[in-house]
């Protein structure tokens, strides 16, 4: 063991997991010391996630190696699991005397909404634990990084909310005017590992559709982390679709300034608030997913004509909307130089 800290994934067989483990195999301070998989348990890790072949010698455990991590300086717990099974999963963890130098990340939305009225609504087959909920830092990094960094509990942003959010946060101090339209679209992963008749590449494949219109679980996380200060007594419409791609979020937003505006002024306020951004990319034309897959960067473009306003972003769903965000905020846990283990291009072409 040459590396200061350490790694266990809870739920390794999905998408999620096997970008984690792809990024965190070239990481150069962090190393994963356990995968768990029921159904594939003792099994290698490479038998599920087969682009990994030669590069992770590690087979999936049954449980946790929770006393390895106590080996590391620091530590996270990464929860890869099913909606759900979050809050039974940190309790067993606690329970078994999980360290207090091992953080938990929690990749689910089960932990995300604050207000218990809305997550009974999104989220009605989860729990809504109050206690431990008031413990989880949401894990946006551009707009929580001093908090993320000293946080123990983390619940990871949805991919759609990150891409939404993103694209509208240096708007939160703008006077809007009306409604503000988010319209979302993002590729078959997102979905997850397990079949779905909708997800089938038969369904798919030179396809497209909206789903879950007015009725997506990202929407009150995205009004959540924009605050009550966003477009107050204006309305919010989000519209998610389905893309018939592998990876990738696309996030156009419509909104209107209550007055005209540039486009050099509106993208200069953008640098300016993302200047300490490193994943933030603005963009002088429209941003292309190829850009993105299989980075964590989001890229952002902004166009203007008189006041009307149109925002958009360009992420991967399993990079910046999941395990590359989720690395990044490790690496401020760690005390890491943000970047760490993360610049990586996308492949261009793909």
């Amino acid at each position: 063991m040459n590396k200061r800290f350490g790694v266990a994934i809870l739920g390794g067989s999905g998408y999620g997991a096997g970008e984690l483990l792809r990024i965190l195999s070239m990481h150069p301070d962090i190393e994963v010391c356990s995968v768990t998989s029921r159904s594939h348990a003792g099994k290698p890790v490479s038998s599920i996630h087969s682009h990994l072949k030669g590069i992770t010698s590690l087979n999936f455990d049954k449980a946790p190696q929770l006393t390895t991590l106590k080996r590391y300086e620091r530590s996270v717990l990464v929860l890869a699991m099913p909606t759900g099974l979050a809050v039974s999963a940190i309790e067993t963890a606690l329970a078994q005397g999980l360290s207090e130098n091992t953080s938990v990340i929690d990749l689910s939305g089960d932990l995300r909404l604050r207000d218990a009225a809305q997550h009974q609504q999104f989220y009605p087959e989860v729990e809504f634990s109050a206690e431990l909920r008031a413990s989880f830092t949401y894990g946006l990094t551009e707009l929580s990084r001093r908090e993320i960094s000293h946080a123990r509990f983390i619940t990871n942003p949805g991919c759609l909310a990150s891409a939404a959010i993103l694209a509208l946060a240096p708007l939160v101090s703008k006077p809007l005017t009306g409604q503000v339209v988010v319209d979302a679209k993002t590729g078959t992963s997102g979905a997850g590992r397990e079949l779905q008749a909708s997800m089938h590449h038969p369904s798919r494949t030179a396809d497209f559709t909206a789903y879950k219109t007015l009725q997506h679980r990202h929407e009150p996380e995205i009004l959540q982390a924009l605050g009550p200060s966003f477009n107050p007594g204006g309305s919010f419409i989000f519209s998610p679709h389905l893309l018939p791609v592998s990876r990738g979020i696309f996030v156009s937003a419509y909104l209107s300034l209550t007055e005209s505006c540039s486009a050099e002024a509106l993208t200069q306020h953008y640098h300016n608030f993302y200047a300490d951004s490193p994943f933030i990319r603005l963009r002088d034309t429209p941003p292309r997913l190829a850009d993105v897959v299989g980075t964590n960067f989001c890229d952002i473009a902004v166009t203007v004509r008189g006041n009307q306003v149109v925002i958009m972003s360009a992420i991967d769903n399993l990079g910046k909307g999941m395990a590359g965000q989720a690395i990044q905020n490790m690496n401020l846990l760690f005390g890491l130089p943000e970047k760490t283990g993360l610049m990586t291009p996308a492949l261009g072409p793909v």
